[in-house]
């Protein structure tokens, strides 16, 4: 095979030589967890990887559908809504239709890369955090305007792959550790910050997980055995640091104060799910939740797996003292109206806990500010 491979796609496939490199990231790279402990890793197989993530214009080719609902994002943004299990589909579904074309090898096949094979092409044989500065080579929270991109626009690395970090995250083959079910997410999205888009960042995610940020690229490869990344089991964990969410559950205000001089970051808990706002949406717990406005958290800061502003999730979840905070502040109640007369309608009540007992109430709390 060449040096390239062009899939029926549309997609562009780098070919990527065996070699070794050093896998995870130093405990002083800003941003290391410490299941990315550092090792060696020798890869002895040669594969062809997607030089962008999968898009929307791709994804619809080969199976019919596009999941992305954003909006002011073109075909040539990567598909994004899509879980583990969708991403193995289109590989199955690719490998079928470039298998009967010719465009694949007998023996060969498209699959999902391991978190090992995903680095290595990411890192090009560089070491550092990220390949280049955040602002050249990726699409992440300070500069995407809330949305994917589309891809390519951004610096390559020197093997000539775009948007590994930053615009979606992508799927991996891997576990995230041995005993969980997760799967293994990388690079980034254009919701997060710079701490997540980097090529040691691993993340693990349900493979039902339809977030709103997560792609995935291509690998074309021959069938057979893949080694997986050494599982979190492998790796010992230091003492564990108490959490904004510790704080919280122990009522523990002090505590928060000291976290946040700490880890400022921790106020919007913009590389986590869900976010700090949500929890306590999630939780009932109000008067956590107006400390975080008090300290300067986002009003209308989203949950990153569903897209939904606190405003929205605190109707869906029937949290009466947290909307009548969100409207006294001041928050945008566009489409408020609508969602909790829905919620009186039945929509929701495919979660056993969310029926329609509440929502007249709800209604009238908004209507009462003129809240339309």
């Amino acid at each position: 095979m060449t040096a390239e491979l062009i899939s029926s796609s549309g997609a562009r496939l780098i070919q990527v030589t065996p070699g070794s490199f050093i896998m995870g990231s130093p405990q002083s790279e800003p941003g290391h967890m410490y299941w990315e402990g550092k090792r060696e890793v020798t890869l002895s197989h040669e594969f062809y990887l997607g030089a962008t993530p999968v898009t929307k214009r791709q994804y619809e080719r080969v199976t019919g559908e596009n999941p992305t609902d954003h909006a002011g994002a073109g075909k040539d943004a990567p598909v994004d809504s899509v879980n583990w299990d969708m991403a193995n589909a289109f590989c199955s579904k690719l490998t079928e239709i470039d298998g009967q074309a010719g465009v694949l090898r007998d023996g060969w096949e498209y699959r999902l890369p391991t978190e090992a094979e995903w680095e290595y092409a990411c890192r090009a044989g560089n070491q550092e955090a990220r390949y280049g500065a955040p602002d050249s080579i990726a699409w992440y929270l300070d500069n995407a305007e809330g949305r994917p991109h589309t891809v390519a626009q951004k610096a390559p690395n020197d093997w000539g792959f775009h948007d590994m970090l930053g615009n979606v995250c992508e799927w991996c083959q891997d576990l995230f550790w041995r005993a969980n079910p997760c799967r293994a997410v990388r690079g980034g999205s254009y919701y997060n910050t710079t701490a997540a888009c980097r090529a040691a960042r691993r993340e693990g995610w349900g493979p039902g997980n339809r977030g709103r940020y997560c792609g995935f690229r291509v690998l074309a490869a021959q069938v057979g055995p893949f080694e997986l990344t050494p599982p979190l089991d492998d790796f010992t964990a230091p003492p564990q640091q108490p959490s904004i969410f510790d704080a919280f559950e122990a009522g523990d205000y002090a505590l928060a104060e000291n976290i946040l001089a700490e880890k400022p970051e921790a106020l919007e808990g913009l590389d986590g799910i869900p976010p700090s706002l949500h929890m306590c949406i999630y939780a009932d717990q109000p008067e956590w939740f107006e400390w975080l406005l008090d300290h300067g958290a986002d009003i209308e800061r989203r949950e990153q797996d569903y897209g939904a502003a606190p405003l929205r999730t605190a109707i869906v979840m029937r949290r009466k003292t947290i909307i009548q905070i969100l409207v006294d502040r001041g928050v945008d109640t566009a489409g408020a109206m609508d969602i909790a007369a829905r919620g009186l309608a039945g929509a929701f009540e495919d979660d056993p806990s969310l029926d329609r007992e509440g929502y007249a109430e709800i209604v009238e709390l908004l209507r009462k500010p003129g809240v339309k």
